[in-house]
């Protein structure tokens, strides 16, 4: 049965709900910790957030964290931690992460979008499912240990929250 997903800004208070997804990345992450890396991007300023996908139980199954530089006249939105993480459906979450990124730096007014393959974890038992396959199906080019893609910037709308079935 199809379940469905939100892709929105996650709420303080929703930052230890977020800790199980965190520790397919970082195993040993603790609750303190994590709190505090979540802080440094959830009070950035608007140039930095925590976007999680949170499926209709309730259960958050995926997020990313980013931030926006600027490198002379261009924006940059930079993605160092992305996480999506499920049984069966992890290859839907980190898609609709994926394409919430490209919203995402369209609507921050960023030309280039920068995600770190160091931060990438797509866990999942689906076969061949990986972050490197993701974001090069989806338009990336690997520049050393990153994927980066050009966007066009302007973006009138909200954006979010991004909705869905997987």
């Amino acid at each position: 049965m199809p379940r469905s997903f939100i892709l929105a800004p996650l709420a303080k208070t929703q930052a230890d709900q977020a800790l199980p997804v965190v520790q397919t990345l970082h195993r040993n992450m603790t609750l303190d910790e994590w709190r505090e890396v979540a802080s440094l991007f959830l009070q950035s300023g608007g140039d930095g957030g925590v976007m999680a996908c949170e499926m209709s139980d309730g259960h958050i199954r995926g997020l990313f964290c980013y931030r926006v530089s600027a490198e002379g006249m261009i924006r940059v939105l930079t993605v160092p931690i992305f996480i999506a993480v499920g049984l069966f459906d992890a290859a839907v979450t980190s898609a609709a992460q994926a394409d919430g990124i490209d919203l995402l730096a369209r609507k921050l007014g960023c030309s280039s979008v920068v995600v770190d393959e160091r931060g990438c974890v797509v866990a999942a038992t689906a076969p061949k499912l990986d972050a490197a396959g993701l974001f090069t199906r989806l338009g990336y080019r690997r520049v050393g240990q990153a994927f980066v893609k050009d966007v066009a910037a302007g973006f009138g709308g909200e954006g979010y929250p991004v909705a869905g079935r997987a």
